[in-house]
């Protein structure tokens, strides 16, 4: 079943790409998942797996290895294991995870975990969304690729740090890399939200939208907010140099 959704899915992606205008486009996909301690309700429920999954429909159309690299972050960022989309139903339950704390410090590792398994109490509960993109941002520095990098950043809000992450996310202009945003929820998402509309950018980086409930948006609609601001972006950095 997974399989079936995943091709139909793929398909959905190209159609949504096809209409704002890029058709055999190659990107690099990277997906950050919210872990902080008000996502609890929504890992618990299946809904953040669910977003994963349909994530990864997204790297296999726009990606040439069929891989996807991906975060999670809270009080701190965590690398999980790159997305295998053969691997996938493995994927999503080994690593799609909420934040924990740890009242008493951490002081051994978290029992149970297997290879690749992040321990979520050094992930801690909190918003900090500036640092996981300091993390990101330096990834890709570190590891070019001929093509553009896609950014799939998934958060509930309560956002604070819009200081810190407007420089993270202005540094990160002149990078070959667009950031999408969506909000799964009712909540303040600060900076992220008033982001997209900042003038002072050679280039409009950064994408946002916000849904009450993602699991009621249907995939051409989710696959056509997500996509909508990426190709203007591909054009807008081409012609400044950003990409080649």
């Amino acid at each position: 079943d997974m399989r079936k959704r995943l091709s139909l899915r793929k398909e959905q992606v190209a159609v949504s790409l096809d209409k704002h205008g890029v058709t055999g486009v190659v990107a690099r996909v990277i997906l950050v998942l919210d872990a902080s301690g008000s996502m609890s309700a929504l890992y618990t429920r299946g809904v953040v797996k669910n977003v994963a999954e349909r994530m990864a429909a997204v790297a296999a159309q726009l990606d040439d290895d069929g891989e996807m690299q991906a975060w999670t972050f809270a009080t701190n960022p965590a690398r999980l294991p790159d997305l295998v989309i053969g691997d996938l139903p493995e994927w999503l339950g080994l690593h799609v995870r909420v934040g924990q704390m740890s009242l008493f410090g951490r002081k051994k590792p978290q029992k149970g975990l297997v290879a690749g398994q992040v321990d979520m109490r050094a992930v801690g509960f909190q918003n900090e969304e500036q640092k996981v993109i300091a993390e990101v941002r330096a990834y890709v520095r570190e590891n070019p690729v001929p093509a553009p990098t896609l950014v799939l950043f998934f958060s509930d809000g309560g956002v604070y740090r819009d200081a810190e992450i407007e420089r993270e996310l202005r540094a990160a202009v002149e990078e070959p890399v667009f950031w999408q945003f969506v909000g799964l929820g009712r909540a303040n998402y600060g900076v992220l939200q008033r982001f997209d509309t900042m003038a002072g950018r050679r280039v409009d980086n950064v994408g946002f939208f916000a849904v009450d409930d993602i699991e009621r948006v249907s995939d051409p609609e989710l696959y056509d907010r997500l996509l909508s601001e990426f190709p203007s972006w591909l054009r807008e950095a081409r012609q400044a140099g950003i990409l080649r």
